[in-house]
């Protein structure tokens, strides 16, 4: 296995399990997990109604560019960055794209 479709396995094997998490509090509410045809995109949204009001949000945005990850969208306390490096994933092949250049170097975390 290439090192671009191991990265493709553990961003889809932790997104997967968070798509069939449930959200405690909120049973209308429910996860949606969208990637693209090749494997390099991936999306996690939350979709439903909750206390009366209708919900559509990112939860993550992940893309396989440049043979690096880029985490486009984490609105999470999870640290999906963490969670990657954690099951192989180098820090140096995964990028914060959500944060301006100057500060995706942060201290303590090698290259996240």
């Amino acid at each position: 296995m290439g090192m671009i479709d191991l990265y493709k396995q553990i961003i889809l094997n932790a997104l997967t399990r968070r798509a069939k998490s449930r959200l405690a509090g909120a049973p209308d509410l429910k996860r949606h997990l969208i990637v693209n045809a090749d494997q390099t995109e991936f999306v996690l949204l939350t979709v439903g109604w909750f206390q009366k009001r209708y919900r559509h949000a990112v939860v993550f945005h992940v893309e396989i560019k440049d043979n690096k990850i880029w985490i486009h969208q984490d609105n999470t306390d999870a640290d999906i960055a963490e969670v990657f490096a954690d099951k192989g994933i180098p820090k140096s092949d995964i990028v914060l794209g959500f944060l301006p250049w100057y500060a995706r170097e942060v201290e303590g975390r090698d290259e996240l």
